[in-house]
């Protein structure tokens, strides 16, 4: 059987990879395997201790020599998904550190080279199945290949902001297999000198997950950070951006929340992922939440997957910088506002209208989209089949090691 082994490193990752890991796990002729990424204080207890850079020393220590005697790897968020779900863990590489700054991120990459190396050499893939854009997918790229095992990428192609873009067209140049969500992802890929049989049109594994899941509106009872998903609300999602500096960061997030207590609407903000320049985006979100104390406004650091995607669902409009308002979005009919350069670019449906980090910009397109309201259904991204066709690809094709440039006559 060839051994598949799918990568796990955060919350957006496994949402959409469900479908992926379900359809590996049953055909007949792959083997699942999967890792998770885990603070480096959990391993490298050390190095740890030189190269991260907490907020606050005092608080950090105690937590990383917990991390460091503790065996309960399952407390993390994405590890207890994926065991509820069913699925086992092969390996919790440790490798993230702490600080959420530019240095930071990129120290994680090399310290994930070296973990994701040996954890490689031990699980003996036949391919690596590497997702998106982030930096912890380029660490086990690099490991993947100087190991000479093959590796397949998923949604290659696609351009965004931020330091995203440069990762996944170096993924795609690394990659002897690729998968795209559209034709015009396909074309970029071609465009980069890739063999056009080994380049595939599959749609997004994340419309997979939204044909699958029941996304009607409910109260989630008993849980203090939900919001009634019966009533119009906001859902908000900032995530840094790598490529801009602190202050435009926290300009972006900050003049946001002004548009939210502007609205005087019920919101639910999402905490941002843990990128550089998240430091600042992060703190920012919670001490807002804190002090400011906005009536019928919910945060919450991270949710279900989904619980996620039954709130994009439901929300009468999608206010931030993350990409599911476009990928997810569009297939739900989600009115959205784009805020800033993050998805600058981005291939998108009809639900998305952009705004700079501006205040009255930025209301201005919230308005507009809320009197508008809900959009018809568009599938550019997948019509809900990309699990099994990326499965039924990795069993049937096996391209050479040895990549060559494919130049377009």
């Amino acid at each position: 059987m060839k051994k598949i082994l799918v990568p796990i490193f955060y919350r957006a990752n496994y949402g959409r990879l469900r479908p992926v890991l379900k359809a590996i796990t049953n055909h007949p002729e792959l083997e699942l395997q999967t890792i998770t990424g885990v603070q480096a204080a959990r391993g490298y207890f050390f190095a740890n201790l030189q190269h991260s850079e907490p907020r606050d020393w005092l608080k950090a220590i105690p937590w990383y020599l917990k991390a460091r005697v503790s065996r309960a790897l399952d407390g993390d968020f994405v590890i207890r998904k994926m065991k509820a779900d069913g699925f086992s863990v092969g390996a919790n590489v440790p490798f993230f550190l702490d600080g959420g700054l530019p240095a930071t991120m990129a120290k994680s990459v090399g310290l994930g080279i070296i973990s994701l190396t040996d954890t490689l050499r031990k699980l003996k893939p036949d391919l690596v199945f590497v997702d998106g854009d982030r930096f912890e997918m380029m660490a086990i790229t690099i490991a993947a290949s100087f190991l000479n095992i093959p590796i397949a990428h998923n949604e290659a192609g696609d351009v965004s902001g931020t330091i995203d873009e440069s990762i996944r067209h170096a993924i795609t140049k690394f990659a002897q297999i690729h998968f795209t969500n559209t034709d015009e992802s396909r074309r970029r890929v071609l465009q980069l000198g890739e063999d056009p049989r080994f380049v595939f049109k599959v749609g997004s594994p994340s419309i997979d997950v939204l044909k699958e899941i029941d996304l009607s509106p409910e109260i989630e009872d008993g849980s203090p950070e939900y919001i009634n998903l019966k009533k119009p609300y906001l859902l908000v999602t900032t995530h840094p951006v790598t490529t801009e500096s602190r202050e435009e960061n926290l300009n972006l997030v900050e003049t946001i929340l002004k548009v939210i207590e502007d609205l005087k609407m019920p919101a639910l903000v999402i905490g941002s992922n843990p990128d550089a320049r998240s430091r600042g985006v992060g703190r920012t979100l919670a001490e807002w939440y804190e002090n400011a104390k906005p009536a019928e406004v919910y945060f919450s650091k991270q949710l279900h997957p989904d619980r996620f995607y039954r709130a994009l669902a439901n929300a009468a409009c999608a206010l931030g910088n993350s990409s599911s308002f476009i990928r997810e979005g569009a297939y739900l009919g989600t009115p959205a506002v784009l805020v800033g350069s993050r998805q600058q670019n981005r291939e998108r449906g009809e639900n998305v209208t952009e705004a700079p980090a501006d205040f009255e910009a930025i209301k201005k397109s919230v308005l507009s989209q809320l009197a508008h309201g809900r959009y018809p259904s568009n599938s550019r991204f997948g019509q809900g089949d990309a699990g099994r066709k990326i499965t039924e690809i990795l069993a049937e094709v096996n391209p050479p090691l040895q990549k060559s440039f494919h130049d377009i006559k």
